[in-house]
């Protein structure tokens, strides 16, 4: 999967979905200028993004990372037969690459659904408990994943909030008011912007735990970053109401 390669064939899946740059940031939670480099062929989204992108353009993974299946083969078969491979050597180092495209392929699905390197990367035995950073050797289900959307979708508004007090955004947003600048704590910050990543979600019996990382900045009128948290990893605990509706009644973070 190469960038200039990738970025056309996202752009084609797009808008045959009916979907503008900003509105596929935001099912994302990114920023528009990222789907924007990913679709000019600057760079590749993070690999904990491909599942979302998968999900929302409806193909799979697999076939997102291989452009639809025709990247590599298509690659191939550009290459005139004459000066590709000698005639003795072309079919062997043919297998040699579909073989590991298919390991490649392989490993980074086994990585997309069971990240452990996050594991290693949360491990603080003093502060989150084994079972809490257990719940990051996997990313859970995706109908968990989907159960988790609205609370990303209300923590999405939360961070983006600007000129509420600290009273009106608890009441409007709860604990994801922590997230939030009001104008009595922060009154320089006239702008913000922030990158959310849903690392983990798991539901059962009216409780879950999601893990979201997050980086978030505040800016004042001159455009300097006055405030903010960056690459925090975070578990929210969640609780179902009556309704059906999931609510976060607790956050735990590295102080």
């Amino acid at each position: 999967m190469e960038p200039r390669t990738f970025g056309p064939y996202l752009r084609n899946l797009r808008t045959r979905r009916g979907l503008t740059q900003e509105q596929l940031a935001r099912q994302l939670h990114v920023s528009g200028a990222a789907v924007s480099k990913w679709e000019n062929g600057k760079c590749l989204p993070d690999l904990a993004k491909l599942e979302a992108l998968a999900e929302v353009l409806q193909v799979s993974v697999s076939e997102l990372m291989q452009c639809g299946g025709g990247g590599e083969a298509v690659s191939l078969r550009q290459i005139p037969a004459a000066t590709a491979f000698p005639n003795a050597e072309r079919p062997r180092r043919q297998a040699l690459g579909v073989a590991a495209l298919l390991i490649f392929t392989v490993l980074v699905i086994f990585l997309q659904y069971f990240p452990l390197h996050r594991v290693i990367q949360v491990w603080q035995p003093s502060w989150f408990e084994t079972g809490e950073i257990s719940l990051l050797a996997h990313v859970g289900s995706r109908e968990d994943r989907q159960t988790a959307r609205p609370a990303l979708d209300l923590a999405e508004q939360a961070f983006s909030a600007l000129g509420l007090t600290r009273e009106e955004a608890a009441a409007r947003y709860g604990e994801l008011s922590r997230y939030c600048f009001p104008r009595d704590v922060y009154p320089g910050v006239v702008r913000e912007e922030h990158h959310l990543d849903l690392w983990s979600a798991h539901f059962s019996g009216g409780q879950g735990q999601m893990w979201v990382y997050y980086s978030q900045e505040g800016y004042d009128a001159a455009g300097n970053c006055t405030t903010g948290s960056w690459r925090v990893p975070s578990l929210w605990y969640l609780e179902q109401a009556e309704t059906g509706e999931w609510t976060v009644i607790g956050i735990k973070e590295h102080p």
